[in-house]
């Protein structure tokens, strides 16, 4: 369940890793009052068993006006990859982009590689 209580709304995709725990990505429409209180679109982990089941962690934050999709692991489970769509969404100028993302220029999308222990 979303809401403010959990810190997350409009569950995009999912994925699940080795042990069952879930991540999920975010697919707000970034700039309509009622998403204001989530800030950006993210990741999330949810274990799915132990003292903290059910609670949502917020993993990544994306770049402003982005959507982050495609959570999926290596096959050795020590690499997330994620991708990071249409950063700076809503850009009126590439003279004044909503973001700079991920170069300090002008917006790209890209595929991140996030590495942490094996699971």
């Amino acid at each position: 369940m979303g809401g403010e209580q959990t810190g997350w709304a409009c569950p995009d995709n999912l994925a699940l890793d080795k042990r069952g725990n879930l991540w999920m990505t975010t697919d707000m429409a970034i700039g309509k009052e009622q998403y204001v209180a989530f800030a950006n679109n993210s990741l999330f982990y949810i274990p799915l068993e132990g003292a903290y089941a059910g609670k949502s962690f917020r993993v990544a934050s994306g770049p402003i006006g982005c959507e982050l999709t495609g959570p999926s692991f290596s096959a050795n489970g020590e690499t997330l990859f994620l991708s990071v769509q249409h950063p700076g969404e809503g850009t009126k100028s590439l003279d004044a982009p909503r973001s700079r993302w991920p170069d300090g220029e002008s917006p790209k999308s890209a595929v991140l590689a996030i590495q942490g222990p094996k699971l």
